[in-house]
């Protein structure tokens, strides 16, 4: 066997470790559910929590809509903020193609300075909740400016790091990590495409 051919496939066999769990699945960052969601800041809207959170670092938001006559409010909120940000929106300003904001319409948006500022688009739904009763009704809520916490069942999740259980009050057997989506931000749109 050549040294070249050695290479190659030990190469690849490296690479294939890499993709592959410990349980032998396939390591996905992201999940597979669908959300879809645009928002396009050319037409204003730069005072809003989520812009702030696109532009900055250790700081998140919750994001929802709630359609209305005539287009949609854009509801954020903010840790520390005792305000929560409705803005009236019109179709020109979310995508034409339909929103899916989650499970239970709601995301998690902001950056990580723990992973050199990278963009993070969290599903609100409890993961572990969801797969343990099939329901998208257990909404996180902020514990503090860099963790959510669910009501259900106690589990706080990091934002900072990724989306993963850092504390478990009941030490359930299985902690599944924050749903995440993916998403680009160019500086003028925010758009979430996880179809």
């Amino acid at each position: 066997m050549s040294r070249k051919f050695f290479y190659k496939y030990s190469f690849l066999l490296v690479v294939c470790l890499c993709l592959v769990g410990c349980k032998g699945q396939l390591v996905d960052e992201y999940c597979n559910h669908t959300a879809s969601f645009r928002f396009d800041f050319q037409y204003g809207h730069t005072q809003s929590y989520l812009y702030a959170a696109l532009n900055s670092s250790d700081y998140f938001v919750f994001v929802s809509t709630n359609p209305i006559d005539g287009g949609f409010d854009l509801i954020t909120e903010a840790y520390g903020n005792k305000e929560i940000n409705v803005e009236h929106v019109t179709e020109a300003v979310l995508t034409k193609n339909g929103r899916a904001l989650g499970l239970n319409n709601g995301l998690i948006v902001g950056r990580s300075s723990l992973q050199n500022g990278e963009l993070y688009v969290f599903d609100r739904q409890c993961p572990n909740c969801f797969n343990e009763t099939s329901q998208k009704k257990y909404a996180l809520k902020f514990q503090n400016s860099a963790n959510v916490i669910c009501d259900r069942c106690k589990r706080v999740y990091g934002l900072l790091n990724g989306g993963v259980v850092v504390a478990d009050e009941i030490g359930h057997d299985v902690n599944e990590k924050l749903f995440r989506y993916r998403a680009t931000y160019s500086g003028t749109y925010l758009q979430v495409a996880n179809q």
